[in-house]
């Protein structure tokens, strides 16, 4: 067998070691089956859960990290570059756990690709088109029904647990309902499920998504790739034309100063199709995106702000491809314990604020491993261990919350048996 031959395989191999592709043998680890994902179309692309693993868990550590800060750290850029280099080596890590909050642009990232996967592959590749009342339903199930109940969850205990009036946080409530608090409250959260905000730039663009794919109609690539690369780059844009024109907050808490990243998910579901799908990279390729890699993931944090045109979504789009066809990001990013981590990433992102501030700070962090702001590097231990914690407290909740509904089907309604039909993307 030729270099290239050999490493082809021993690619793949390593796929199914350590990320364990053929969704069959990743459902045998008995640990982790309650959480594999079922996908309608019967088969998996790891990747997209390990990044989502990856935007979930720049989240937590977001959100956890202030807790261990001692106020005097240097979490900007510039201060970071001035300072001495023992601080700087000692703060780096501070330094990409500041900008976490970055893990929800990722997350439009990939829902972008996966609903942009079975139209393009219809457009594309002439499988069948979504049915708009399945497409839907579908995402009422899976998304709105956890949801609901994580909203209703929190309304009540801020009332029963807090000493709330009921009346306080009603109008919040019945906004968060329908997916518009933002939008009543001038993009202020809602403060009963503060990152419920994020859900509602969701919730647009899948009512969005099916016109928006439209743009796969479009025969010719380079047409319909540079009509995505400049929507991308005016949509960067929009949201500040649009603020000068009628002030608000709620532009950036919305799907107009968000579109570019949902847009970089199409750009991605268009060349996944039109040319990584089913075709394993040469050991030169796959090295070469491990690079790129490598290269695009901590310029996304560096540049971020920094330039006139905002890069990240591009940076985006070459740290996914990376991540698609590299090598040795492939096989970490599609380990079996990422993945699971992956999967419950909804669940995670809901209650991860309740089990930090009403179990973890109260119960575990406070009397029995007191935190100490500032003290580093110790505290990235700590922070560690806080948020590992959050997780394998998460996966119980999902079992109960996320995982009947993941298929998209009410668990105690009888369905008739789906039609066959044209073979679908591989992603869900």
């Amino acid at each position: 067998a030729t270099a290239e031959h050999e490493f082809s395989y021993s690619h793949e191999l390593s796929l199914h070691i350590f990320g364990l592709a053929d969704l069959g043998a990743w459902r045998g680890m008995s640990i982790l089956k309650p959480f594999s994902r079922v996908t309608s179309s019967g088969r998996y692309v790891p990747e997209i859960d390990g990044l989502r693993c990856l935007a979930i868990g720049l989240v937590l550590l977001f959100h956890a990290h202030h807790l261990f800060l001692g106020g005097w750290e240097p979490l900007g850029q510039e201060a970071l570059l001035a300072s001495e280099p023992a601080v700087f080596l000692t703060q780096l890590p501070n330094f990409f756990i500041a900008k976490g909050w970055f893990g929800v642009q990722i997350f439009f990232v990939i829902s972008g690709m996966v609903l942009a996967l079975p139209y393009a592959g219809h457009y594309l590749r002439g499988s069948q088109k979504p049915e708009l009342k399945r497409y839907f339903r579908r995402r009422l199930v899976r998304i709105e029904l956890p949801y609901l109940i994580a909203l209703t969850f929190f309304y009540v205990t801020g009332v029963l647990y807090y000493g709330g009036n009921w009346s306080d946080n009603l109008p919040n409530y019945l906004a968060g309902l329908i997916y518009s608090h933002t939008a009543f409250y001038d993009g202020a959260l809602n403060p009963i499920l503060t990152v419920s905000w994020t859900l509602e730039i969701e919730i647009q663009f899948y009512l969005m998504a099916p016109f928006l794919c439209r743009i796969f109609a479009l025969s010719r690539p380079m047409v319909r790739r540079s009509a995505l690369v400049g929507l991308i780059l005016i949509s960067n844009e929009f949201a500040g034309w649009a603020n000068q024109l009628i002030p608000s907050n709620a532009w950036g808490h919305s799907l107009v100063g968000q579109l570019s990243y949902f847009l970089v998910g199409l750009l991605l579901a268009d060349l996944y199709l039109s040319y990584w799908q089913n075709r394993a990279p040469q050991q030169k390729q796959a090295l070469l995106w491990d690079g790129i890699g490598l290269v695009a993931w901590p310029a996304v944090f560096f540049l971020m702000g920094r330039t006139a045109v905002n890069w990240s979504p591009f940076l985006l789009l070459l740290g996914f491809a990376a991540v698609l066809r590299g090598h040795f990001l492939r096989r970490i990013f599609s380990n079996a314990w990422v993945c699971a981590v992956g999967t419950m990433c909804y669940t995670i992102y809901l209650f991860h604020s309740f089990v930090f501030y009403g179990i973890l700070c109260p119960y575990v962090f406070g009397p029995l491993i007191p935190i100490t702001g500032g003290n580093w590097p110790f505290n990235y231990l700590m922070i560690v261990i806080f948020c590992l914690t959050a997780i394998v407290i998460c996966a119980g909740i999902f079992l109960v919350v996320e995982k009947p509904f993941a298929q998209g089907r009410l668990p105690w309604k009888k369905y008739p048996p789906r039609p066959a039909k044209k073979p679908t993307p591989p992603l869900d």
